[in-house]
């Protein structure tokens, strides 16, 4: 749920500012091609690219709110700022480093701060859809076993 609500903020986000796509993938897109290509040799069909993408990142998604939930079980302060730490941490460590140093994404010099921004306030949107999510199964978990 969470990787949707960030997915449509995000894309709200770009027709708000009236940005266009510059005909690039999205790194969900390459990093499916990557897996697939690794796994059979050879890319994603075409017909097949947008629901790869998809499913790399709602699949990203899952693990990473399944860790959110663990982790705050354990440290509590996970949920710093109702997720927000979590969604500027995931921002950081995925999109700024890891896509970058793996190739998916152009060095963040080369990258607008405007894309910077957009990406960054996105999972600081994810961290938030995280926290009322863990919320609200919680008190449903916790309504139901009382």
């Amino acid at each position: 749920m969470a990787s949707w609500v960030m997915s449509e903020f995000h894309d709200a986000w770009k027709v708000a500012s009236g940005e266009r796509d510059v005909g690039d993938e999205p790194n969900t897109v390459k990093v499916a091609d990557a897996v697939t290509e690794a796994t059979v040799g050879e890319p994603v069909p075409e017909e097949y690219r947008e629901p790869a993408g998809a499913a790399v990142h709602y699949g990203f998604g899952m693990f990473l709110g399944a860790l959110y939930g663990a982790a705050v079980e354990v440290r509590p302060e996970t949920s710093a700022g109702f997720g927000t730490a979590y969604g500027a941490a995931v921002s950081l460590v995925a999109d700024e480093m890891a896509m970058p140093a793996l190739g998916f994404s152009p060095p963040a010099l080369k990258v607008a701060a405007s894309t910077h921004l957009r990406g960054f306030v996105s999972h600081l949107v994810f961290g938030v859809a995280l926290e009322a999510a863990r919320r609200l199964l919680i008190t449903g978990v916790r309504v139901k076993i009382a």
